[in-house]
């Protein structure tokens, strides 16, 4: 009796699981337990659908008594139904699953309504819709869902957060032929705009978001290449990955002033964008952000700290103006500004600037003069690289640190002065600098490394004030004619220098005094007055050097020559001999032969025109 029993009920089991699918009214429907999804055509032939030239979805369908809503439209249903033309489908639908309607080649009228939240992947790829709603209530979109169909006008409305769809090529309104597109309508409450929804839609030229956007994705407008106008959230903070690359009719556009990061490829290909303002509080600019764009002039922010590889190269631009105080950048080739045809010839410093990042200038090759603020501490290796027409370039006294290659092949450069309180020259500091004529070394440095004048072919003077000699190798000063450049070296130490390898290489070493240390003193100025024929003489501070020290005599006074002064006031030192006796005209001073004691009455005058003759500055 029980094996009957059980068997019955196998059966009734089978019977019931078969009748699911169901036909109704010409349409086929799995049956769920409270609800149904039309199936494709379940026929011997599957001619039933493909005779349809339009289809009605009932809300529901009613099978034995009972009345099930119809809710999703299923995989394949539609597929290939090469003759249908214009679908309704009923407020009830939820979800439209894969290949619902594939390749349904003239379908060009269909309505999505709302409460639908699913489009799965290739619901409508090679369809004919040429105008789409996307329903408020939508929230994933797969992939190619509405690939390859000639549509001209969406309107987007999807509100909830978040929201899924395809990506690159397989985004949903992708088209291998050509975007026809010519307009996107974001709704008023939408707060997303999806990764990839315009992708190489080419045909847009403008695009409104509404004030509730509030998150942007990736690749958003990629390769849009015909947009040229677009407002962007006025509360955002990121910029994302290639958001507009290759939208090369983008001419200007106003970037929020709450932006703190510029993504990479954000700009990248932008050809006609010449007009971006960068706020401040932007901390971040991202690889290639706007390479290849028309940027002519660009203010980087104080607040900025990284900037990408590449991120302005490829811009014809011709002036930078560096406000950030410290900030990381990409190097070599990947330098920010860097192009191998450098239109750039004026780049201006902040007052505030701290450090100069390596590779900043990078091959600026068209730049003559920089002007470097007094905030700043460190220069970068590579900073200056390659700026072959730079020819002023003053360091501040609170640089500490140079770094390696920092004005290599400066080949303008005539002089170059390190700050006093530098410890090291790097390496190749100065490597190619083929019109360098003078240096001046401070005696803070200790260290002079490999190749640091390497090539400096054109030196005539090296002024090393360092009491130690620095142990310096022959590359260090390769190609510098040392039969003609004169080594100025401290005159106590000379013989320190001529004793030291590679430096008792210079034919001209020459001691000088090196404690030219300047203080305000009280001089009395004679001058002629304006408008006058007449001498006046007063009393006046000025700034003065320390006197150098000169064995067998002793320092009197500075003494300022009468003159004019507009021209400026000259200095002279006066000395009289600790010989009573001494009657000589002339006096060599034994430490350093280029100076010369002219004897004027009973005092000798100081002639070195070159180290000791002052054009006076007055400090008050």
């Amino acid at each position: 009796m029980k094996k009957i029993i059980l068997t019955l009920l196998a059966v009734m089991a089978c019977t019931l699981s078969f009748a699911e699918t169901v036909k109704i009214n010409g349409l086929y429907y799995s049956l769920g337990t409270t609800t149904a999804t039309l199936v494709k055509d379940q026929s011997s032939d599957l001619s039933t659908y493909k005779a349809y030239t339009s289809v009605d979805v009932p809300a529901s369908v009613t099978y034995n008594n009972y009345t099930y809503p119809v809710v999703t439209i299923g995989t394949s249903a539609f597929e290939s139904c090469t003759n249908l033309q214009s679908v309704t489908l009923p407020n009830s639908i939820t979800a439209i699953y894969t290949d619902a309607f594939y390749g349904c080649t003239k379908l060009g009228d269909i309505n999505l309504p709302e409460g639908l939240t699913t489009i799965n992947s290739r619901a409508f790829e090679y369809c004919n819709l040429d105008t789409i709603i996307i329903p408020s209530t939508v929230t994933s979109i797969g992939n190619k869902a509405f690939y390859n169909n000639p549509l001209k006008s969406i309107t987007w409305l999807p509100s909830g957060s978040p929201i899924s769809t395809g990506t690159g090529e397989d985004s949903p309104f992708y088209n291998s032929n050509g975007s026809k597109v010519t307009s996107f309508t974001f709704g008023p409450n939408v707060k997303i705009v999806p990764a990839y929804i315009c992708y190489k839609m080419s045909r847009l030229d403008t695009i409104v978001l509404p004030p509730s956007v509030s998150s942007l994705g990736q690749y958003a407008f990629y390769y849009c290449t015909n947009l040229k106008s677009i407002n962007l959230p006025v509360t955002q903070k990121t910029l994302p990955i290639s958001f507009f690359e290759g939208c090369s009719s983008l001419e200007s556009i106003e970037l929020p002033a709450t932006l703190t990061t510029i993504s990479t490829d954000a700009f990248y290909g932008c050809t006609k964008l010449a007009n971006v303002t960068l706020h401040e509080g932007l901390t971040t600019i991202n690889n290639r952000a706007f390479e290849y764009c028309k940027l002519a002039s660009i203010t980087i922010p104080s607040t900025v700290t990284s900037i990408g590889s590449g991120a302005f190269k490829g811009n014809p631009t011709t002036s930078v103006t560096w406000l950030p105080k410290t900030c990381s950048i990409g190097t070599g080739d990947g330098s920010p500004f860097y192009s191998t045809s450098s239109q750039i010839t004026s780049f201006v410093f902040g007052d505030s600037v701290k450090s100069i990042p390596g590779y900043l200038c990078y091959n600026m090759n068209k730049v003559q003069n920089i002007v470097l603020p007094e905030s700043l501490t460190t220069i970068g290796q590579y900073a200056f690289n390659g700026c072959s027409l730079l020819k002023d370039v003053t360091i501040p006294a609170s640089v500490g640190s140079i770094g390696t290659y920092a004005f290599a092949f400066c080949t303008s450069i005539k002089h170059f002065e390190f700050p006093a309180g530098i410890t090291t020259l790097a390496t190749s500091v100065l490597e190619g600098s083929t019109a360098l004529e003078e240096v001046i070394i401070p005696a803070s440095v200790t260290t002079i490394n490999q190749d640091a004048f390497y090539n400096c072919s054109k030196l005539m003077a090296i002024h090393n004030y360092a009491i130690t000699p620095q142990t310096l190798q022959e590359r260090a000063v390769y190609n510098v004619n040392k039969h003609t450049c004169i080594l100025y070296v401290p005159i106590d130490y000379i013989n320190l220098y001529r004793a030291k390898a590679v430096w008792c290489d210079f034919d001209n070493i020459i001691g000088v005094q090196t404690d030219l240390l300047f203080e305000d003193r009280i001089v009395n100025v004679t001058y002629l007055k304006p408008d006058s024929s007449l001498y006046y003489m007063e009393a006046q501070t000025w700034a003065v050097p320390h006197e150098p020290h000169i064995e067998g005599f002793t320092f009197v006074k500075w003494q300022v020559l009468p003159g004019d002064l507009a021209d400026g006031i000259v200095l002279v030192a006066v000395y009289q001999s600790n010989n009573p006796t001494n009657t000589s005209d002339v006096v060599v001073n034994p430490a350093n032969k280029a100076q010369k004691l002219i004897r004027q009455g009973n005092v000798y005058i100081l002639r070195d025109d070159e180290l000791f003759t002052i054009t006076g500055q007055k400090v008050q």
